[in-house]
């Protein structure tokens, strides 16, 4: 029983990772890049490591929430025929796969 429920699961992540839905990749995605452009952006700081982490992840939770609701609008852009790549602005979780670089 637990090898079959092993199985499914591997299955089911093996579906998801070959998908080239927004919706499942871009929360993903910027939960990892919010993060490290923010970090990229904000220079030289000097932090106490228990709000470097708190802030790591909070950054991490929004850029997973905005990728949701970007991603969900990316693949509604591409079902309409808007948009013609479906990964354009994928790491960026404010921005759909309509909006400008």
């Amino acid at each position: 029983m637990r090898s079959l429920r092993l199985l499914v699961v591997a299955s089911l992540m093996g579906a998801v990772l070959c998908t080239v839905s927004c919706t499942v990749a871009k929360p993903v995605v910027c939960a990892v890049t919010t993060p490290a452009r923010a970090l990229s952006e904000a220079g030289r700081s000097y932090y106490s490591l228990e709000g470097t982490v708190c802030g790591l992840m909070t950054m991490s939770a929004i850029g997973a929430a905005a990728g949701l609701v970007t991603g969900f609008l990316s693949d509604i852009n591409v079902l309409r025929g808007v948009a013609d790549d479906p990964d354009r602005n994928i790491h960026d979780a404010f921005r759909t796969n309509t909006s400008g670089r």
